[in-house]
């Protein structure tokens, strides 16, 4: 008489039933609510109040006096980055940040002549 053959193997029954709860588990984890959809996520790149344009200026010249002391251009170029822009002043931005990121590239002589060019275009903004 076969004994293996009569006996039931509950090994796949397991399995499946690990597997419908760990589903159920990720579903649980995962699905949206409806709440979070409702409140504000910490994620939205919004100041609590518009930056102004004296403002911007102002924070830029702050990270123009310390280059100016520094002459460190990789810490300019972090600064400038994460600065909150009015659209006034993107052109402006995006110019410093690309001058900035020549400059801690290694190509000095263009990074010099594109803030010369910022410094000729925008006469607030002070070498």
């Amino acid at each position: 008489m076969n004994t293996q053959s009569s006996q039931r193997n509950w090994f796949p029954v397991i399995v499946a039933g690990l597997t419908v709860l760990l589903a159920g588990a990720f579903y649980a984890k995962y699905t949206p609510n409806a709440e979070d959809d409702a409140s504000p996520t910490s994620t939205t790149s919004t100041p609590a109040t518009p930056v102004t344009e004296e403002g911007y200026k102002a924070a830029v010249e702050n990270v123009m006096t310390t280059y100016r002391t520094e002459n460190d251009a990789q810490a300019a170029y972090n600064a400038i980055i994460v600065l909150h822009v009015p659209g006034s002043m993107q052109t402006f931005h995006i110019d410093a940040i690309i001058a900035f990121g020549k400059l801690v590239s290694g190509n000095t002589d263009d990074g010099a002549a594109r803030l010369n060019a910022l410094q000729a275009q925008y006469p607030w903004f002070t070498l």
